[in-house]
């Protein structure tokens, strides 16, 4: 497999691997891997409703919070005569 560094992050690839004194295409495939890694974690734990918290009582108290800020943001309000 090969692979095809987009030129916005080939730098960065670059000296990562020099970084790590390994070749380019194990700097790519560690990436990759570690990239994958922190997406499998952060979905299951967002999928099991848990968010940044512990348990699914503090999860619903977030979502009650943001519901209530959403709300009052988009509340029509009459503009103030001072200005």
């Amino acid at each position: 497999m090969s692979y095809e560094i987009p030129s916005s992050i080939e730098g960065d690839v670059r000296r990562y691997a020099q970084q790590e004194h390994i070749s380019t295409d194990e700097a790519v495939r560690r990436l990759i891997q570690t990239g994958l890694n922190v997406a499998r974690s952060a979905g299951s734990v967002f999928a099991d409703g848990l968010g940044l918290f512990g348990s699914p009582e503090d999860a619903s108290l977030l979502d009650e919070v943001v519901a209530i800020a959403y709300e009052e943001r988009h509340r029509h309000t009459e503009p103030s005569a001072e200005i």
